[in-house]
């Protein structure tokens, strides 16, 4: 007889199915008594089990997606941030080459020479001396690379 604070939870064993079968010997066996005491204890601590795996499971989960998800977002800033140091870096490369061309050939006989990569869609500004880095490139360049480059 079922209470308000309790509930009776049936369920049927086909004698067909094999795994049925074991259930009942199961419950019939005196290890079942030994260790649980009757079939209610065994089930209720069965299902418990079971139960919690779920929910562990579930948070494993959740867990494996919000890494997933980190490591997406990680990649994709340091992607952005080697774009950022790559770009400072052929500026930086470009200028020491055009001082070194001017420093190389006489003064009456200096010539123009032209970049084979397309110009930068910003305009193209005189970069300042090898060592020195761009203004123009200090915003987008995080602080890191920034001591890197004036190290140099």
């Amino acid at each position: 007889m079922a209470y308000d604070d309790s509930v009776t939870v049936s369920f049927r064993l086909s004698f067909n199915k094999e795994e049925d079968k074991e259930i009942l010997r199961f419950f019939s066996s005196e290890i079942l008594k030994i260790c649980y005491g009757d079939k209610s204890k065994f089930i209720k601590s069965a299902l418990i089990r079971a139960v919690q795996d779920i929910k562990r499971n579930e948070n494993d989960n959740r867990l494996i997606c919000e890494m997933n998800t980190q490591r997406t977002v990680i990649q994709e800033t340091m992607i952005g941030e080697a774009d950022r140091v790559i770009n400072a870096i052929k500026l930086i490369v470009k200028d020491e080459m055009e001082r070194i061309t001017e420093l190389q050939m006489p003064e009456g006989k200096q010539a123009t020479f032209k970049m084979t990569e397309p110009a930068t869609e910003g305009g193209t500004e005189d970069a300042p001396c090898f060592g020195e880095v761009p203004e123009s490139s200090c915003e987008d360049v995080s602080e890191d690379v920034m001591a890197f480059l004036a190290d140099l």
